[in-house]
């Protein structure tokens, strides 16, 4: 089994097309295709299901996709670990993060990262299904760090550093009956409809469970991927959320309340995998986070 069979395993595995697969790795397709073949006869077993119109991974290729990416991580560190004692840190290093987080001032943070080492090309990305999205890429090897809304630091198989914990509560309308209240109860929630991010979001998980813990159900009526642009939609009449304090609350017409209890708060964290030892890229990047961090209370 030789590194660039695997290479072109997972480009397959993850293109599901041996053309794109190919082309990504700037080989011919004969060349990818009888080198799969080479690799399943090796392993004595199919790795894909092959058709006329789609390819699929087979039980096997499933199972040996993670191990793949992990032994071609372990190769890349290993050559950048050799390169980095020649000519400073090399490599690529892929970000997850949330979208419309101000908590972090990851412009600052690219540019200072990059200024220090400048042969490291970042790769900035951001999930639809929110913190899970990023925790399973973790999982997956197709992020290196990500920053994260969580319940909890501890998760195993990942190591967490907390960043800011964030305590959410309702804002309403400005006009809103309820904007002359200083607190409120779940229960007088119950009939509203609510503005939340989607399933997989912490500041969803955690609502949700605040709402399921007092027996009581709510209405999503609209679901954003940005918390930052739930207050302009509140501002317009449309319904009422539970967020953490935000930046862009000062421009909207919106009103805050705390709960009664409060809600559950949620720590904004960066992770990474436990095991292995973060690379040199990872190692450099975690040790400037702590300058970008704007504590203004506002996620």
């Amino acid at each position: 089994m030789e590194q660039r069979q695997l290479e072109f395993f997972v480009a397959v595995a993850e293109e599901l097309n041996f053309t794109r697969a190919a082309r990504r790795t700037h080989a011919v397709q004969s060349t990818v295709s009888s080198s799969i073949r080479a690799l399943e006869r090796d392993l004595g077993t199919p790795l894909f299901a092959r058709s006329t119109t789609r390819v699929e991974l087979t039980e096997a290729g499933r199972a040996l996709l993670p191990e793949a990416r992990r032994s071609l991580d372990s190769l890349d560190q290993a050559r950048a670990a050799v390169d980095g004692l020649r000519a400073g840190i090399t490599g690529s290093l892929r970000i997850g993060t949330l979208s419309g987080l101000t908590a972090v001032d990851m412009r600052r943070l690219v540019r200072d990262f990059r200024q220090r080492h400048p042969g490291v090309q970042l790769n900035m990305r951001v999930d639809a299904a929110g913190s899970d999205g990023l925790l399973a890429g973790l999982r997956a090897r197709t992020l290196d760090v990500a920053f994260v809304g969580v319940q909890s630091t501890t998760i195993p198989g990942l190591h967490l550093d907390p960043i800011a914990t964030f305590q959410p509560r309702l804002i309403v309308p400005a006009g809103h009956p309820l904007a002359g209240r200083s607190r409120v109860t779940r229960a007088e929630l119950a009939d509203e409809p609510f503005i939340d991010l989607p399933v997989g979001f912490c500041n969803r998980a955690r609502t949700d469970a605040d709402f399921r813990d007092a027996d009581l159900t709510r209405t999503v009526a609209v679901e954003v991927s940005d918390v930052t642009t739930i207050p302009s939609y509140v501002e317009s009449g449309i319904g009422v959320a539970l967020v953490p304090p935000l930046a862009t609350e000062a421009a909207a017409g919106v009103v805050p309340i705390e709960l009664d209890p409060p809600a559950r708060p949620w720590t904004l964290a960066v992770a990474r995998l436990s095991t292995p030892e973060p690379t040199r890229a990872v190692s450099a990047l975690l040790a400037l986070i702590d300058g970008v961090v704007v504590r203004h209370g506002c996620y």
